[in-house]
């Protein structure tokens, strides 16, 4: 997992190929639809939600794409393991590059201006908020970065 603030994101060009491409996709299109917006190596959506609590939350990862995580608005945990302390609850699907996994995890607080990216050994749980906290509302860009 790599963590920063997105002024600093062209220092991970080499393990995030494409990230520029994706910035400025982003950048050209700020309000963009929830659609996927394809671009030279992967694809970006525009995100809008509320956050939900940590004790609900079910984990995941992919195998054929990086997730990158850029919070614009709001704030948002995001539930964090090594894929190798996780418990597998489904078979890995292709179709949705997904394979679903329950367990434990460390908690990052994501502030506008951050991003996290999220390789195929990175179990995670995002769009939750702390216990004690009320669900807050979040804009945020899921970049999807083909492997």
């Amino acid at each position: 997992m790599i963590v920063d603030r997105i002024e600093y994101a062209a220092e991970y060009a080499d393990r995030l190929p494409h990230l520029a491409d994706a910035l400025e996709a982003i950048r050209k299109e700020p309000d963009m639809s929830p659609d996927k917006h394809y671009f030279t190596g992967g694809y970006v959506m525009r995100q809008t939600g509320m956050t939900k609590p940590v004790k609900d939350a079910a984990f995941e990862t992919h195998r054929e794409y990086i997730d990158v995580f850029i919070l614009a608005e709001g704030k948002e945990t995001v539930l964090w393991n090594r894929l190798e302390n996780m418990e597998e609850t489904a078979p890995y699907d292709p179709a949705k590059d997904k394979l679903a996994l329950k367990g434990a995890g460390s908690q990052l607080e994501m502030q506008p201006g951050m991003f996290c990216a999220l390789f195929p050994s990175d179990a995670h749980a995002p769009c939750r908020h702390p216990e004690g906290q009320e669900p807050a509302p979040y804009v945020k860009y899921v970049v999807k970065l083909k492997i």
